[in-house]
């Protein structure tokens, strides 16, 4: 950093301050004008030859008496570790200091030093010690922080000492030179982050610590003598990490403490190094200090139950062998046998070891899985979607192997499992009230549903098997959308081939289609998301990318009032959707939403279809994109890689628990979401006044005559164009080439598709160069088409056929102004959704109270929960608190950040308790919104 940085004014003393590449800092010190002063000598010895001293001022250069009256002084001060602060601060103490040598030479006439703020003494780094604080005056400080080689509070006392460099330069325009150089001298460096210096420094710390890590790892691997930590005079021979800090244990100790912690992991010392011990391997000393390894029998850790007796003293005994499945692998136990003092026998039953953490594999129990395991591979589904089963259940026999135990895992029997805990608990998430597929910001009222099939996830042929748990919950039923799609097809004479855009094929946009002839079985899915990329509702494609799914999911989401039906294709396909409510006008309600056709699909379109379609042209709409889908199948995609090999209920039930994991996450940083697309909303509205401002300025336009050139664009896109043959052609080919170029990696997933698809764009282009030689030899040279490299790196090219006179001017103008206009709708909506999202969570809140009310007061078991027993009502009351406690959490941190954000400190939204129609609340909102 360097540059002027204060310029300080004392009396009739100035002082320019600024620092330089190296950490010093400079001072420039100007005496002002004074009045003529007698002439105390006679004659002075011959001055030096006189140079032009300028300043730029507002009235030029400066006289020749005010020329006399300049006394330049350059002082190099040491302030390597100062910050700025500190170096203003200094010379200010340096100017008092200038004024106190001034007054002494002309009221005393005393022949002083001119030396200038010299410092008597420097501590160790070089800085100068502070000697008294300045009379009348604290030091304020914003932020910058001091080190304790830092002056704190000082000022400069006058001595004569001499180990200060000081320079006096009389002549002006050498010093404004010398300066130039030092600023100038040399490349410009640009200083590192504070992120760059700690990434610098830690790379640096570990290259010089590599060395004493290798040394530390190998020195670690050498047991530990000393004696028992337990019982502190026998020698240990056992180590278990587990228990630290207490880790060495004489066989003795070992033996009494591990009898119960069977799941540590433990290690023998007796052999010179570390042998992994089993939990049923215990060592033994014999006479001559001898050791030898021995078995015993390890019973599984749980909570024993109850006997009704009044002794109430149990003891264990050796039961069934069992096999128990956690995180570091698997453990051969035994099942314990309670018997009490009064004589019986007690079981251990599965409602025992649910309590003590514990799934059974099957009803038998005979292998368990701890819960922290499942609750540790729904995480890893859910964070890494492509992490297979087969891997997971790898890891843990490794870990197995690690810690010197032994024996195979099924990944099958995980699987089941795994699905008959996550069902249970998905149970569990109803009765308390948890919505996995319902976004808080869009409920009750939804502005936009996006719709897009996701061909990647597909599914290979199998044997039939059973219906998965989570049949119909984020899936609709198979049955169910293969008896909506005949009826339609049946009602309504449909169309089986592809769909155009203009010239354009779009393989997404057809009425109908056969089923694949390949060995597949389902081609892939099709989901719904709202605007903030919360997952809605899914359906397996048979069929390819027909319109009848799209359908049937606009259909499952109509009660939800959505105001925008997004899609890539909705050109397309909302005069399909006219067709079908002619004939079936059950769906006649479906009309109610707006077609909204997906921004970045729009570039791929003509341009007369964006303008008609695309969504930034919608009045209501919002900076929605339509584009919330892609995200989502970007998630949903990375499981293509296991999904297609399972079996089609695991697949179902797999996706759907990855569905609701992805939906619970998005609902926690909700808040956040829309924080920040305030805030941007709000920075984006500034800029685009400014740019359309800038746009109009330019070019000299009123407002009544932007509002007609938006006029004219909305009239234009109604109009027909008439094309020839070859102008059909190009346009085909553009738009063609664009999708194939669009769906390269979206919908192929893998190398063999991507390949055919590469060749077909090969072919397209030269068919597309040829096509534009030919127009270009039959028209003038305003008319003609650039080369296809050109042409295909513009979106939506606008035609010379099509676009007359100054309409593409006109259409800049007009996409200013929509743009201008999305922002402001946006940010109502976005308050709006503020609204709605804490309102939701406020009735969320008030359904588990009433529903906790209803629990303890109901004795009669009715309430809704007529399948618990006692135990069961009783732990649902718990669940319920402890929801609860989660929403409150979660309800005031949104409350804290949308009053930090939207500025609500003295407005609480919890004053809004009515929905209230847009119309009627657009001042409120919009006042929100300020």
């Amino acid at each position: 950093m360097y540059g002027i940085i204060k310029i300080i004014k004392n009396n009739n003393l100035r002082a320019f301050v600024w620092c330089d590449l190296i950490g010093g800092c400079w001072v420039l010190t100007r005496q002002g004008p004074t009045k003529k002063k007698k002439k105390k000598k006679k004659k002075k010895k011959k001055k030096k030859k006189k140079t032009k001293n300028t300043r730029e001022n507002k009235q030029g250069k400066l006289d020749k008496e005010e020329k006399e009256a300049w006394k330049i002084n350059l002082t190099k001060l040491k302030m390597n570790h100062l910050d700025p602060e500190d170096a203003i601060f200094l010379v200010d103490a340096f100017l008092d200091e200038c004024k106190v040598d001034q007054h002494g030479q002309t009221k005393g006439g005393s022949k002083q030093s001119t030396k200038l703020c010299v410092w008597p003494d420097e501590d160790k780094d070089g800085q100068p010690l502070p000697k008294r604080c300045r009379a009348g005056e604290k030091r304020k400080r914003d932020s910058a922080t001091v080190s304790s080689a830092s002056v704190k509070s000082v000022s400069c006392a006058p001595s004569t000492s001499t180990t200060e460099d000081t320079v006096i330069i009389e002549n002006f325009d050498s010093l404004i030179q010398d300066v130039r150089e030092l600023l100038g001298s040399g490349d410009e460096q640009s200083f590192p982050s504070e992120w760059s210096n700690r990434q610098t420094t830690s790379l640096e710390n570990w290259t010089v610590m590599r060395p004493f890590m290798v040394n530390n790892m190998l020195s670690s691997e050498k047991p530990k003598e000393g004696v028992c930590h337990h019982c502190g005079h026998k020698a240990a021979v056992v180590m278990c990490r587990d228990c630290l800090p207490r880790s060495l244990y004489c066989t003795a100790c070992d033996l009494s403490t591990h009898e119960a912690l069977v799941l540590h992991n433990r290690a023998s010392m007796v052999e010179g190094f570390f042998r992994q011990l089993q939990p049923s391997t215990f060592v033994q000393q014999h006479e001559g200090g001898k050791f030898s390894y021995h078995e015993k029998d390890c019973m599984l850790p749980i909570v024993p139950p109850c006997c009704d007796c009044s002794t109430g003293q149990t003891s264990f005994s050796k039961g069934k062998p069992v096999i128990l499945i956690g995180m570091n692998g698997r453990y051969n136990l035994f099942l314990p046998s309670v018997n009490c003092s009064c004589g019986k026998t007690l079981p251990v039953t599965i409602s025992d070891l649910v309590e003590s953490g514990y799934w059974p594999a099957t009803v038998n129990f005979e292998t368990l899985y701890m819960v922290d395991l499942f609750t540790t591979y729904e995480d890893l589904k859910i964070t890494a979607p492509g992490m297979s089963r087969q891997a997971f259940v790898s890891m843990l026999e490794c870990r197995t192997k690690l810690f010197g135990r032994s024996g195979k895992i099924c990944g099958d029997t995980m699987q089941r499992a795994f699905l008959e805990w996550a069902y249970a608990k998905f149970e569990v998430d109803k009765l308390s009230q948890v919505q996995h597929f319902q976004c808080p910001a869009c409920t009750p009222s939804m502005l936009a549903v996006a719709v897009d099939g996701n061909r990647k996830l597909y599914r290979f042929k199998s044997q039939p098997g059973p219906d998965g748990f989570f049949d119909g919950v984020f899936l609709a039923n198979d049955a169910d959308v293969s008896s909506f799609v005949d009826y339609i097809h049946e009602t309504t004479g449909h169309n089986p081939g592809k769909g155009r855009c203009g010239a354009g094929q779009w393989t997404a946009a057809r009425e109908s289609a056969n089923k694949s002839g390949s060995k597949l079985d389902e081609e892939g899915v099709e989901v719904a998301v709202c605007r903030h990329g919360v997952l809605l509702k899914g359906l397996n494609m048979f069929r390819g990318e027909i319109f009848a799914y799209p359908l049937y999911l606009q259909k499952q989401l109509a009660s939800q009032t959505v105001q925008f039906f997004c899609s890539d294709v909705v050109c397309k396909y909302w005069p399909y959707l006219q067709k079908v409510v002619g004939h079936c006008p059950e769906l006649e309600d479906l009309l109610n939403m707006r077609p909204f056709l997906s921004i970045m699909h729009a570039k791929a379109h003509s341009w007369m279809c964006e303008l008609k379609w695309g969504g930034r042209n919608q009045e209501g709409a919002g900076t929605t994109i339509g584009e919330e889908v892609e995200q989502v199948n970007s998630f949903l995609s990375r499981a293509a890689i296991c999904s297609k090999y399972m079996s089609k209920a695991v697949r179902t039930d797999m996706l759907t628990i990855q569905a609701s994991g992805w939906n619970k996450r998005k609902a926690e940083n909700l808040d956040r979401t829309l924080a920040k697309r305030y805030i941007k909303t709000v920075q984006r509205i500034a800029e685009a006044t400014k740019d359309l401002e800038k746009l109009t300025t330019e070019l000299s336009l009123q407002q009544d005559t932007v509002q007609q050139w938006v006029s004219d664009v909305q009239q234009w896109t109604s109009g027909a164009t008439i094309q020839n043959d070859l102008q059909r052609t190009i346009e085909g080919l553009y738009l063609g080439i664009k999708q194939r170029k669009f769906q390269l990696y979206r919908q192929s997933g893998g190398n063999k598709r991507r390949h055919q698809l590469r060749r077909k764009i090969a072919v397209e282009k030269k068919a597309l160069e040829v096509a534009i030689n030919d127009h270009n030899a039959t028209v003038g040279e305003v008319e003609k088409l650039p080369p296809p490299n050109e042409l295909l790196a513009v979106d939506n090219y606008s035609w010379p056929w099509e676009c007359h006179g100054d309409m593409e001017r006109k259409k800049n103008v007009f996409d200013k102004v929509m743009l201008l206009a999305r922002l402001k709708e946006e940010e109502f909506i976005v308050v709006r959704e503020v609204k709605q999202h804490m309102e939701y969570m406020r009735s969320v809140a008030g359904l588990i109270e009433e529903f906790t009310f209803q629990l303890t007061e109901d004795t009669t078991g009715k309430c809704s929960t007529e399948g618990l027993m006692e135990k069961g009502r009783e732990g649902l009351l718990c669940v319920l608190k402890r929801r609860l406690r989660e929403v409150e959490a979660q309800l005031a941190k949104a409350r804290t950040t949308y009053k930090c954000i939207l500025g609500l400190q003295t407005l609480p939204l919890d004053d809004f308790s009515e929905e209230e129609d847009s119309e009627n609340t657009s001042s409120t909102d919009e006042e929100l919104g300020e």
